[in-house]
Formats: structure tokens, sequence, C-alpha cells
């Protein structure tokens, strides 16, 4: 009986708790239940709105038509309850945080697209509404994950929630875990309002070692001569050395981005790289010409068209489609991208603010889609850099009374012309004041906006079923200020080597040059290049089939396949729940030079030529440019195979790849197979090996280019509490390098001089990765490794970037990434890398030591910061 009165009277009380109204979620009608009067009511309202919430009912005397007598008449029939307010846009930065700072460690090749990604997180596209190419160009997201869930769409079922997501047939949980970040399903998290994120990045970055060695390559008199290899010591003969480019000159990048909801996008972006002339001492017009900038319009609701989409951009933007063959601008290359898993590709046309310059697109592009079909069209006038034939003056040569080239080229550096005059002039006083050389002067020089390119494409899809899907893209440069003109192997042989002493080194290899693209060649003469291809993919069950056909137009009929350079890609995924397969074929012929593909490839174009391997017998060592930063693929064939699958519980191979393929160029053929198998029998613990292995030439062992290169990896990784990481590895590598006749020793009077043996060359390295979390707003992630080379380069994912490292040395680095404020975000990081130059005794074949040369070890080191810092609002 007592339990009855206290339940009683506990509902009492909360029935006089109800009646009464609450003051922070009253709406007009409700306060006028309340002995006050209709303007009392709305000004409580404005206060609410504008002002503030309560905290407490005494609160209402702050507004000035509230009195004490009408705060005692409703004080006992108000309430205020706790009212925490926090902004939709803030609340799903938390939710989504971690795939987040998953982005912003991108750059290069997936750091445009990033932004995009970004995007999509904030506001998520409705699932019920998506299209095949939307759900494809998401990270992780598969044909197969696709077709499942459209086939439920079309069908008319709508998806509620996450957990009927889940249930789609065909959807795999790989593919569900990576895809519900970015959709959602009746109502999106952040409805349409503003937004904008800027961000400032300032970092102290070294070149990488090819480049190095490049810029401190020496312009030297032949006086010098073969038989000593004493040299004057002066820096000022290297463009290292003339440009000062050991002092600081940090990269420094500015990015604003700003938008509403996902319809109306501005963006602008400025990027001066290390070495680069100071944004201080530019020019607004110099600013604006280096700067990248768009403005565009998206509307995924067109009226009177169902499910139709309508992209207009101005200004900077990307274009990709199919597998990258005709299509896919960037400055930056990845080997074997697949275009599934990590290596995806955002299909279509987005806005444009990543660090690609040369391959960049700026005008307007515009694109239609449906279920059904998709129209793209686009138009682009921009001015390029390239490599420019020069006379004695630095002038560039005309040919026609046009601007004659050779290649277009991502320069490291981009020097600026007046400054590159004087010091060409200055290395070409050097080069002639001795006996004379096959070429005493720079006469290939990088040139910076030397070219007008204007380049307009277009693409036409028709999606006749779910999951399948044929195209056709095409686009055309027009080159109405220059031609481009490559001679032919043997000419080219003395247009890049300075020295005739140096032509045997000009290789069979180096016709992939050669096979550079003309517009003026003896049989013909015009101002334009074109590509054409066609794309298709269908998805049968668990299986997606998808491949792509491109044809450079050079003396054959664009109506008429086979007869131009060309280039052909398929593949087939095969997806399971705990497995998948992939199977990739490709063939890109010699001649096939398309600036603007980024396909999958072992290798970019141009490794292994004398740009990269004999630098020092260039004309202009800068050249190797064109190798350093190229993004094409090289000319190969070859077949791939790639796995992952998790047969057991505590047990998973981990991506798994073997390819097959043949250089075209000189026909070697290669062999690379890595193989990953990971024993988890704790969530909180994994034990990682992996064995990966390449052969060159496998299939003539007594030829030179034999190489084999062995590694084996073995990782504890352990997950502590509070997210935070611990990782150790150590590394072993193997290199059996190829018969020279230095193996045999015969340096020694009287030796034989023939190639002969091989040598085994072995490096190991060890380090220990860590993350800590303090809180959800400060996090610590560090490392520290030590590696000795003998000869080997080993390399080092970073949280940002790769680093390769040679010989022996310590590395350690350290990077704190806060959020201290609501919107503000910082990230430092701070990396000292510490190692030791090979030492080198170099003395003649075949005679008494005499005179030898001794290069000890010397030491460097490098340290260096990057300061990072976004506000997003």
């Amino acid at each position: 009986m007592k339990k009855l009165f206290v339940l009683l009277f506990a509902l009492l009380c909360l029935g006089q708790i109800a009646a009464k109204v609450d003051l922070n979620t009253a709406n007009f009608e409700e306060l006028l239940q309340l002995p006050i009067t209709e303007r009392q009511a709305r000004d409580i309202l404005d206060y609410r709105t504008y002002i503030s919430v309560f905290s407490d009912i005494y609160q209402l005397r702050e507004i000035p038509s509230i009195d004490q007598p009408t705060l005692l008449r409703i004080k006992n029939l108000a309430v205020v309850s706790l009212y925490i307010e926090e902004d939709e846009v803030a609340a799903r930065r938390d939710e989504i945080r971690d795939l987040l700072e998953r982005l912003d460690s991108n750059e290069g090749a997936s750091e445009g697209m990033s932004d995009v990604w970004e995007d999509y997180l904030m506001t998520p596209q409705n699932v019920n509404k998506m299209h095949f190419d939307d759900f494809i160009s998401l990270p992780n997201v598969s044909a197969v994950d696709a077709v499942g869930i459209l086939t439920r769409t079309a069908k008319g079922d709508t998806i509620a929630d996450t957990r009927d997501l889940r249930n789609s047939p065909g959807l795999s949980y790989y593919g569900y875990t990576n895809l519900r970040s970015y959709v959602y399903y009746k109502e999106p998290p952040v409805k349409n309002r503003f937004m904008w994120d800027a961000k400032l990045q300032y970092y102290t970055r070294y070149l990488e070692e090819g480049a190095y060695d490049m810029y401190h390559e020496s312009f030297l008199r032949s006086d010098y001569g073969n038989s000593s290899v004493t040299v004057p010591h002066r820096k000022d003969l290297s463009y290292w050395g003339y440009f000062n480019m050991e002092e600081l000159n940090p990269d420094v990048l500015v990015k604003l981005r700003a938008r509403y909801g996902n319809n109306y996008k501005v963006g602008w972006m400025y990027y001066s790289p290390k070495g680069e002339t100071p944004v201080r001492d530019k020019d607004p017009a110099e600013i604006v010409a280096d700067s990248k900038f768009y403005a565009g319009y998206e509307n995924t609701d067109l009226p009177l068209l169902d499910n139709t989409r309508l992209k207009l951009y101005l200004g900077h933007y990307r274009a990709t489609f199919g597998e990258g063959l005709v299509m896919e601008n960037t400055d930056y290359y990845s080997a074997r991208k697949t275009g599934y898993g990590f290596s995806k590709r955002i299909l279509g046309l987005t806005p444009d603010l990543s660090r690609t310059q040369e391959y960049a697109l700026r005008g307007a592009a515009l694109e239609i889609t449906n279920p059904w079909f998709g129209v793209s069209g686009w138009v682009s006038q921009d001015n390029k850099d390239a490599v420019a034939y020069v006379d004695r003056d630095g002038k560039v040569i005309q040919e026609g009374g046009k601007n004659k080239l050779f290649s277009y080229v991502i320069p490291t550096t981009r020097f600026g012309t007046e400054e590159l005059l004087e010091a060409e002039a200055y290395f070409n006083n050097e080069l002639q004041s001795g006996s004379p050389y096959a070429t005493d002067y720079i006469n290939l020089a990088y040139r910076k906006d030397v070219l007008r390119e204007t380049l307009w494409g277009t693409h036409v899809q028709v999606n006749p079923f779910l999951g399948t899907k044929l195209g056709f893209t095409t686009y055309t440069a027009l080159y109405d200020d220059a031609h481009f003109v490559v001679p032919g192997w043997n000419d080219l042989r003395m247009l890049l080597v300075r020295d005739s002493y140096y032509y045997p080194k000009f290789k069979m290899m180096d016709a992939e040059i050669a096979g550079l693209y003309s517009t003026l060649t003896d049989t013909y003469s015009r101002n334009y290049r074109r590509v054409l291809g066609f794309d298709a993919q269908t998805t049968i069950s668990n299986v997606s089939v998808q491949g792509e056909y491109a044809e450079l137009s050079v003396d054959g009929s664009d109506f008429k396949l086979g007869d131009d350079p060309k280039a052909y890609l398929v593949s087939a995924y095969t997806q399971f729940d705990n497995l998948y397969f992939l199977s990739l074929f490709r063939h890109y012929d010699i001649g096939f030079d398309n600036p603007y593909s980024n396909s999958f490839s072992e290798h970019e174009r141009f490794d292994d030529t004398i740009l990269e391997k004999n630098v020092y017998t260039l004309t202009n060592p800068t050249l190797s440019d064109i190798y350093l930063n190229a993004s094409q693929s090289q000319p190969e064939s070859g077949i791939y195979f790639e796995t992952r699958y998790k047969f057991h519980r505590f047990f998973t191979i981990g991506r798994s790849y073997l390819d097959i393929w043949e250089r075209l160029t000189d026909g070697r053929r290669s062999v690379r197979l890595q193989t990953e198998l990971e024993f988890r029998p704790l969530y909180q613990i994994a034990l990682r090996a992996r064995f990966k292995t390449q052969t060159n030439r496998y299939d003539d062992y007594a030829e030179r280019g034999v190489s084999k290169t062995d590694e084996y990896t073995f990782s504890v990784r352990t997950f502590l509490s509070n997210r935070d990481f611990l990782e150790f590895e150590y590394r072993y590598n193997t290199v059996l390098s190829p018969p020279y006749t230095s193996l045999t020793n015969p340096a020694l009077p009287g030796n034989n001089t023939m190639a002969a043996a091989q040598t085994l060359m072995t490096g190991d390295y060890v380090g220990v990765n860590y993350t800590h979390n303090f809180n959800a707003n400060l996090k610590l992630q560090g490392s520290l490794i030590y590696w000795f080379g003998h000869g080997i380069s080993h390399w080092d994912w970073e949280d940002m970037e790769i680093d390769f490292m040679g010989e022996k040395g310590m590395k350690a680095w350290v990077a704190l990434h806060s959020r201290i404020s609501r919107n503000m975000y910082l990230s430092l990081k701070f990396r000292n890398k510490t190692y030791q130059t090979q030492e080198l005794s170099i003395r003649q074949y075949n005679v008494p030591v005499q005179g030898e040369n001794l290069y000890q070890r010397v030491e460097h080191k490098e340290n260096t910061i990057r300061l990072s810092l976004e506000y997003r609002y």
C-alpha cells in the first residue's frame, strides 16, 4: 500500500512538472499559456533565439518587458530545462573525425580527391538517389557493392537506416563500413547551410635524392679531361650552387574553400614550392597566374527530370573517366593504380585545388548525369611549362613562326625565365672555355609558361543496365604558338648528350624518349594532339569486368582503330565476404604519349633511360625532370593479380599481388611478388610477416640486366587502451646485382675485362612507431628508425609522405595533432634525418695504383618542420 502511495505521489509531481512551460523549448502558443502578453511572449522567443538560452528562471529579468511582478507570477508555472546548444556542423565533424584526419594526410595524387571526399563526409548523399559512378568513386566501395544497393532501390525499396543498408544483398561488410559515413537515408545530418575552411601550411622540406643529384651536377669544361677525376670545387657551376638552393626556402600553401550545402562552391589556393620566388617578391598578377581557383554549382535534383544531376564549374577542375587512359589530369604518378581499394578514381568532373600545376585544367566544365546516361564537356586554356630548343643566347628557337618545343615537363623548381637565362649564360661560358664538346652549350632548357594550350574534351556515357556502362572520351589540345619536334633515335642521341665520348651511354631503352609525340614531322604538320577512346564496365553477380581502349592520333584515321599508337587495359574483380580477387591486363605502345593519362603500371615513363641513369651526360642536367616528375605509365605489357583473404578469425592474407610484365622498349621481362600474413589472436595484438621479391630479366640469367631483390619484413602491432598504438618492425633486404666487369677486379694490371659473377648486397632496417591520444583533442605520433643499406635503398611511409633512404643512418620524427579550439586544428611535425654517404675509391682500370682519389663518407643532417593550421566553420 505504501508503494502505491509513493508511486501516485511521484506521478503527481511529474504531472506538475509536465504541466509547466519549458522556457528553452516552448513555442509561441505554449508561452501564451503563461499569464503574459503576446509582446512578452515574442520578447522571450527573441531573447532565446538571438541572445542566449535560459540557464535559470531569473534570467527573464534581462528582458525589458518582463518586470518583477511578471516574474513572480510565472516563476512557479515555468521551468528551465538543461539545454546544450551544439552546432550540427561541429557535431557532424566530431562524428567523422577519424575519417577527416585520414583524408588530411593525403597528398599528391589523392590530395584533390580528399577535398571532394571531405565534402561528402560533411554533407552526405542520399543513398536512395545515388548513381552507379557515385558509389564506385568512394574509397573502398566496389562495383559489386554498388549493384547490390542499386538493385534494391530500382525495385522501389527505400533504404531507411544504417541497419537496413547493411542488409542489402550483395553489399560486403567491408564495403558497408566504408560507405556508411558518406550517405544518409531520410534527413541529412547537416542541412543546407554555409560552410568554409581555411588552411595554411609551412614545410621546410628537402629535395628527394634524384632532384638533389640533378641540381648538383656541374657544368665543366672539357679541359679537365677524362683521365683525371680532379675537378674544380666550385658550387656556382651547378644549379644548386648558382641559385643557393641550400638556403632555407620552405613550401608555403594557402587554401580557402567555401560552399553552401552541396550546391554552391568556391575555392582558392596559392602554393609556393621550395626554391621558387617567395610570395612577398611577386606582384599581384604573378600571384593570380600561379594560383588555382574555382566557382561551381551542383544540383542533384533537376526539375522535370527524375534523379538527374547537373555540375557546372568555372576555373580549375579535374576530369577523370574510365581507367585513366584518355583523361585523368594530375601531376602525380602512383604505381599499381588499380582503381580499387585505396587507389580510387573519382569519376566525372570535380573541383581541383590540388598541387597539380602542369596538367591542371582551367576553364569551364559542364556535366549532366542520369541513371541511364551522362554527358560531360570541358574547355581549358592555360599556359604550360615545357622543355624548349634554345640557341646560344638562351632564346627559344622558332620553327615556322612558332616556339620549337621538345616535351611537356613538370619542373622540380619553377625558376623564372629571366633568372634561368642568366644562369645558362654563366654555364655556357664555362662549357665553351675549354676544348669543344659535340654540343658546347645548353641547347634544351625548361621554360616557364612557354606553351599556350587550349584543350577541349567530351565524354558520353550510356548505362543500359544496372552496373553496366559504355563510354566514349576524347580530347584535343591545340597549340597555336608552338610545335613539338622530337627527332629519331640517332639524331636524338646527339641532341641530348653533350660529349661524343658518352654517345655509347645512349641505349635501346632510350627509344622511349624518341616515342614522344611530335606535331611537326617529315610527313605532317599540325597544331594539335588528339586522344580518343572507349571504356566499358559490367557487373554480373559478384564479378565486375571493366576496361578501356585509347589511341593517340598520329598519322592514322580517327575513325579507324589500330592504325595509331594505342593503349588498352582490362580487369576483372571478384568479391566474396572475406575474399577478393583482381586480375588485370594492360598494354601501352611506345608511341602512346598522352600527358593526361594516369593508368596502372609498375613504373613511370622514362624509368631506366638516360634521363634517369646518366644525368651527367646530358647537355642540361635539368632534362632529368622529364623523368623525375613523369606522371604517365611506362610502355609495358603485362598481367597483374591481387587478392586478400581472411581464411580464419585469427589469420588474414593481407594485400598480396603478382605482376608479370615486359618493358616494350628493350623487351626486358620482370616479375614482382608481394604477400603478407597477419596473425591476430587478440584484438589488441597483431603479428605480421611480409615478403616481397622482384626479378628483372628473369628469362635470361646470363644477361647483364639481371637483378633480383628480396625484402623480408616482420612487425608486431599492439593496439592499446584509449586507441593508442605501438609497432615494432624489422626489415631485411638482399639485392643480387647484374654481372659487371668491376666484379672481377680488372682494375689490377693484367686481369681480364670480361663481365662475370654477381654480387650480393644486404641491408636491414629496424623501426618503432607510436601513437598516443592524450584526449579527444590532442594526439602525438612518432617514429624512430635505424638502417644500414650497404648500397641498398630503404623506404619508409611516414604519417603524410614516403621517404627513401640509402647507405647508413637514423631518422626520428614526432608529430603533434591538436584541436586547439572548437573550429581550429593544428598539426606540427619535426623530423631529424642523419645519414652517411658512400665511401668511394676511384682510379683507372688496368694500370698500377697512381693518383687514387678517395671520397670519404660524409655525414648529412636534415631537420625539417611542417606546420599546418586549419580553420573549419
